[in-house]
């Protein structure tokens, strides 16, 4: 019996409180539809201390680890492409050069994550008790297109849910929550999520997990 284990360089503390769940739950998805023998996924470490912009500092805090996971996930927002793509190729480059068994795949959801919790329009409805909303809400794979995730995402808490956007913990309740409520089916619909779901199965597929 296989397990997969996953450590996460990511971007903003926000990230935190949402992408571990959040890709734990696909990868759990994932491996009933695709890869049955495997029968863990497990909790996936953020590494905090990593950054994600310089890759001296995300290898030294991945050495640190060795040995301790199957796969790194790579977070970058999206947004502006000509910066984060030369971001990105430059942390997978020097990832490869060490010539670790662990495949890198990137995490890049575009503009930024919380296009991701915008996509699911119900999941959202749910987890603050409004059925209606007032913000115009970009949702499904539209959510991509939306200029500015993370504002309309503090705007429909505080003008639809009469909640404080800026208090941490109200924040970070609602980030868990919808790390916990949001259907991957929903998610899997768009594009840049949809990019991160390929390049997984693939990296698994190299690491010699057998489909069912």
């Amino acid at each position: 019996m296989r397990s997969v284990s996953c450590v996460l360089i990511r971007e903003g503390p926000s990230d935190d409180w949402f992408l571990p769940i959040l890709l734990r739950r696909a990868l759990e998805t994932m491996v009933i539809e695709d890869f049955p023998a495997c029968r863990e996924v497990q909790e996936i470490r953020s590494l905090p201390k990593a950054g994600n912009q310089h890759p001296d500092t995300v290898l030294k805090a991945l050495d640190a680890e060795r040995g301790t996971f199957d796969v790194v996930l790579y977070h970058h927002d999206g947004a502006p492409p000509a910066k984060s793509d030369e971001t990105i190729r430059r942390m997978v480059q020097a990832w490869e050069s060490v010539r670790s068994p662990e495949p890198m795949v990137a995490v890049v959801p575009m503009r930024e994550t919380e296009a991701w919790i915008l996509a699911d329009q119900a999941a959202i409805s749910r987890v603050v008790c409004v059925r209606k909303f007032v913000t115009n809400i970009p949702a499904g794979p539209a959510a991509e297109g939306c200029p500015d995730p993370k504002a309309t995402l503090a705007a429909l808490l505080k003008n639809d849910a009469g909640m404080n956007p800026s208090k941490t913990g109200v924040l970070r309740n609602f980030y868990v929550s919808m790390a916990e409520a949001t259907d991957i089916a929903v998610l899997k619909k768009v594009p840049s999520f949809r990019q991160w779901w390929a390049d997984m199965i693939k990296a698994l597929e190299g690491l010699g997990y057998q489909h069912g």
